[in-house]
């Protein structure tokens, strides 16, 4: 995935089993374009798909590839510059923020969360058992997904679910978030079992801003994004411009510019950027990056570090990543680190399939590249 920048486009046609035509940056000089091409091909010829971009590192090279557009009815190849939501992929920068934390001896992981608030939340418990930082960031402390509760909103039609929530939290403050959370209920005693929680990554980011008196946009620039010289990775905003983005109806999509919800989901990002990330967090000299892959808990099967989720395969390869969705985003993020490799793939466009068929392209890019002399 070879990052490209063309001024014109110069657009190569990628004819998929449908003879349908895409647009691609795609050079087809390689068996390793021809590998990513035929995988791109695959997930495009879907009628719902509009434009990804994708990223590569392997062998110390970076490679980009572009396919679709940024905005249907339009010809626009998106680039290795284009800005997208990462959604969920945000969370791997708290973790990483998180390790710096922990390093820098700001925090410990077994620290009671209510040490890092401001009131008496004698909810954040369950059988004496009290929230601790580790709980966070496996998700086990059995917070819910959302606060306030949103279920009710998830039972409206799926197109009206995101302008819903959208308009909701447009006005959402802080200090709203806390009082939610004092109604909040632990579903379990934490660090026994697994429940996906949004909430839980905002009070991990929240403690972040505590100890080090900085906002999350500072410690973002000062610890990540400005050393790896990650230029177009930033925080959501009105006034950041960014691709249309759509469901698999075609239905244009709201922004997600939650502001009080930046540490859990809300960086833009570019494969630019991206592969620059990947390639750092395939630094196990770093101490930073060794601490955010290293597993929290150690138990069989899937494991997750600081928020980065950790698989191993059958021969033993072990792959570190994160996906990433909003209403009219989706994203994966994976690295490789026996291969010294990592890819990421953007879209435009989001729906209940298409973060598994990104991941599918890349374990496939990992797969058949070992092949390709």
């Amino acid at each position: 995935m070879k990052i490209k920048i063309l001024l014109p486009f110069c657009f190569a046609m990628a004819c998929n089993a449908q003879n349908k035509n895409i647009p691609t940056d795609n050079p087809l000089t390689t068996n390793f374009d021809k590998l990513v091409q035929r995988e791109a091909s695959v997930y495009m010829e879907d009628p719902a798909r509009v434009g990804i971009s994708i990223g590569i590192f392997k062998d110390c090279k970076s490679y980009f590839y572009n396919y679709g557009t940024t905005e249907l009815g339009k010809l626009k190849l998106p680039t290795s510059k284009s800005v997208y939501e990462i959604a969920s992929i945000t969370k791997t920068f708290t973790g990483t923020l998180l390790a710096h934390a922990l390093i820098d001896r700001k925090i410990k992981l077994n620290d009671d969360i209510r040490k890092y608030l401001n009131g008496n939340y004698t909810n954040l418990e369950f059988d004496k058992q009290p929230i601790t930082i580790a709980h966070l960031t496996n998700h086990s402390s059995g917070l819910p997904q959302f606060l306030p509760d949103q279920s009710e909103t998830f039972k409206k039609p799926m197109d009206s679910v995101a302008f819903a929530l959208s308009k909701f939290y447009k006005n959402y403050s802080k200090k709203k978030f806390y009082e939610d959370l004092y109604e909040a209920k632990v579903a379990f005693k934490p660090g026994t079992d697994y429940k996906y929680s949004n909430a839980g990554t905002q009070i991990a980011g929240d403690i972040l801003e505590k100890v080090y008196h900085k906002s999350y946009e500072k410690l973002l620039s000062e610890y990540i994004t400005k050393p790896l010289k990650m230029n177009h990775t930033i925080i959501s905003t009105d006034s950041v411009k960014l691709m249309t983005c759509y469901n698999e109806n075609g239905k244009v999509m709201p922004r997600n510019i939650t502001t009080i919800m930046v540490p859990t989901g809300g960086i833009l990002s570019t494969t630019e950027d991206l592969v620059k990330y990947m390639q750092y967090h395939l630094s196990q000299n770093d101490k930073y990056v060794a601490l955010s892959h290293t597993p929290v808990v150690k138990t069989e099967g899937d494991q997750t570090g600081l928020f980065w989720r950790i698989h191993t395969y059958e021969d033993g390869t072990k792959t570190i990543y994160h996906t990433g969705g909003t209403f009219g985003f989706s994203g994966v993020l994976q690295i490789y680190p026996s291969e010294k490799m990592g890819v990421v793939i953007l879209s435009n466009e989001s729906d209940g399939e298409s973060q598994g068929k990104l991941q599918d392209i890349v374990e496939s890019i990992l797969k058949n590249s070992s092949k390709i002399n």
